[in-house]
């Protein structure tokens, strides 16, 4: 954890949260899985960062994954630097789905030694929040009708007297 430490990162060391965060991925040492057949070309670590990729763009398939990795752009080929990629030897759709099929097992482990790396590292705060006016959609069970909501009266348990109706006008 030291060495974690003193590798501090600044602002002056990246131009992009995204590659800070790709940087910052670099440094954790993750337990290799073991599995049966030939090594893998790809490490988890660059996987994993390919998969940050995926979420930070809000890409909606490992196929839109695949596709923005290959567009030569000059962003997209520090992005592919930051991941650990290079242009001649590119992850394929049927690699990302199998390969994050797997990682997905212990993600939640991957995420929260993520998180407690970037508290560390003064990335983040843990006290600032930040609310939205999005709409979440209520736990499965009965509804709460408004006629009942005015009296206060709940007809049966399992209700979720938190939740209130709306509408978005987006997905």
């Amino acid at each position: 954890m030291k060495q974690i430490l003193s590798k501090r990162l600044t602002p002056n060391n990246s131009s992009s949260i995204l590659i800070s965060i790709s940087y910052l991925i670099g440094l954790i040492n993750f337990v290799k899985p073991h599995h049966r057949g030939k090594p893998y070309v790809y490490s988890p670590t660059i996987i994993l960062r390919c998969f940050i990729v995926r979420i930070w763009f809000r890409l909606d398939s490992n196929r839109s994954l695949h596709h923005f990795i290959c567009l030569d752009l000059p962003y997209n080929r520090r992005i592919m630097k930051a991941c650990g990629l290079s242009v001649s030897y590119l992850p394929s759709r049927r690699t990302f789905d199998r390969r994050l099929k797997i990682i997905s097992t212990d993600i939640k482990e991957r995420i929260t030694t993520m998180g407690n790396l970037f508290v560390l590292q003064d990335m983040v705060r843990p006290y600032i929040l930040a609310v939205d006016s999005t709409l979440l959609k209520a736990n499965k069970g009965h509804v709460w009708h408004n006629s009942s909501m005015k009296e206060g009266v709940v007809p049966r348990s399992g209700i979720d007297t938190d939740a209130r109706w709306g509408f978005s006008y987006t997905k």
